[in-house]
């Protein structure tokens, strides 16, 4: 993938990446206070004077964004633009020229230029311009890391068998009190770190009270120093609760739940007859029970966690997107809330809730490929940046769709401008042939777009735009999902 090789040449100073830039013009004036502006502002900085030089630095080094002059003597800009994408099709290229045209303006982009700006220009607007693509690059760089975490939480998936940690333990005392033939089962557990085993899980008689072991602390150094400790007389009434009155000469076999030198858990197992003692190949099936629990629950908490990284990173994205496009400051939040209780409304299973809520964080995400400059125009936009911004569901597809927990997602993200009637993006879909939570999102994504305000407008009131999604129901608008957001709305402002 070329953003590999992109993100490879990123360097690590003081905590940070620093970007490497290439700086191109015939002017040497002009390369020299880049040079400088650049280097002040921690950006690593080489310049070339023509395009061919540029070329070839290009091929023999890496880099982060090139910028470079539109017309130099020999080849031109566009020439270098044209050879960087060849060598790697993400390179961030930035046009200066001092004879632009909406037509040389139209063709940069369509090659693959990220923004131009004309001579005379101010450094400031340049930096600006420089620190979005750069940030543009940072995020590739957290999109792969999120791959990478997202690949090891399918492997941990397959392990654990998609079960949850309480599961993993309801599933582990169950199976010991089964394979022991035991009177009672208790499971203490920990998070890692913790100096407390703050989770218990039990059956048979070490139901009957909140805590069978009251003496952890001595529980725990007999199990550290052994794969087994079997416990009877005055040193088993040392470690219970009350003494538990009802194993007077009972046993109880404890084995460790290990993660290498970490003791995660003790599995305790409990036999009330005065002449049951376990025997040795039952303090093996506890044991390799025990460490099968430990690998399960190992797997459980790298899911729970990566889980958790997983979510976090979605809420970076989608911030992300926010912090460029100042129209889509809190709108996704708007069209997530919306769509999900829509789909309730509607009778839809809590998972596919679940989907279309990331969904409607996602489902912008495609617009941290557009210029800022097109996103956040005041005035109306030309047909060529209508053109780009109707990009968006293609770019955010993919982006998301090599992320096999984002499986469905990625329709709902694809298709959420398709319209009821065929008349609408990326693909013309119409009637059903557009996924369910696409249909619901459109409704969602409809109203918030006219209540809100946009640079060059105000938002419309409530009944302004339920009288709009009224009319567009059957044409644009999905009749039934019309019809369960307008239930949803009069529910929610009733109460």
């Amino acid at each position: 993938m070329a953003w590999v090789n992109l993100i490879e040449s990123l360097r690590m100073e003081a905590g940070k990446y620093v970007g490497r830039v290439l700086v191109v013009d015939d002017e040497r004036d002009i390369t020299a206070v880049l040079e400088d502006v650049l280097e002040g502002k921690g950006y690593s900085t080489i310049a070339a004077h023509n395009a061919q030089d540029a070329i070839e630095l290009f091929a023999r080094e890496k880099f982060d964004i090139v910028i470079t002059d539109l017309k130099m003597p020999g080849k031109s800009g566009l020439d270098l633009l044209a050879a960087v994408k060849d060598q790697n099709p993400d390179t961030i290229v930035i046009i200066m020229t001092g004879y632009a045209t909406v037509e040389t303006a139209i063709d940069a982009l369509k090659k693959g230029a990220y923004d131009y700006i004309l001579k005379p220009f101010k450094i400031s607007e340049l930096l600006k311009i420089v620190e979005r693509a750069f940030e543009k690059i940072l995020l590739a760089t957290e999109n792969m890391q999120l791959k990478e975490q997202v690949a090891l939480l399918e492997l941990s998936e397959a392990v654990s068998s998609s079960l949850s940690l309480n599961d993993i333990l309801l599933m582990v005392v169950k199976a010991a009190q089964r394979e022991l033939d035991a009177d009672g089962i208790e499971l203490l557990f920990r998070q890692p770190g913790s100096s407390e085993f703050a989770r218990r899980v039990s059956a048979g008689i070490c139901a009957s009270k909140e805590r069978f072991v009251a003496n952890t602390a001595l529980l725990e150094a007999k199990v550290r120093e052994s794969n087994a400790v079997q416990w009877r007389g005055d040193e088993l009434t040392t470690i219970l609760n009350g003494g538990a009155p009802q194993l007077p000469e009972g046993t109880m076999l404890s084995v460790p739940l290990r993660r290498g030198s970490e003791l995660l858990g003790v599995l305790n197992a409990v036999a009330t007859s005065s002449n049951r003692y376990f025997l040795p190949r039952e303090e093996k099936a506890l044991f390799v029970l025990g460490d099968r629990a430990a690998t399960s629950i190992e797997n459980a908490l790298l899911y729970a966690d990566l889980e958790a990284t997983f979510k976090e990173t979605i809420k970076s994205l989608a911030l992300a997107l926010e912090a460029k496009d100042a129209y889509t400051h809190g709108h996704s939040e708007n069209v997530t809330r919306l769509s999900a209780r829509t789909a309730k409304e509607m009778g839809c299973s809590q998972d596919f809730v679940e989907t279309i809520t990331q969904a409607g964080i996602l489902h912008d995400i495609g617009k941290i490929g557009i210029s800022g400059a097109i996103l956040n125009k005041p005035s109306k936009l030309t047909p060529a940046e209508h053109s780009i911004i109707q990009s968006h569901p293609q770019m955010g597809k993919r982006i998301l769709e090599n992320i096999s927990f984002l499986g469905e997602v990625v329709p709902i993200v694809y298709h959420h401008h398709e319209r009821f009637d065929g008349s609408g993006y990326p693909e013309g879909l119409s009637g059903e042939d557009i996924p369910l939570g696409a249909r619901i999102m459109q409704v969602a994504d409809t109203y918030d777009a006219m209540t809100s305000n946009r640079p060059y407008r105000n938002g419309l009131s409530h009944e302004a735009a339920r009288d709009e999604i009224l009319r567009c129901r059957g044409t644009q608008l999905d009749p039934q999902c019309v019809d369960a957001f307008m239930r949803m709305w009069e529910k929610e402002n009733a109460e």
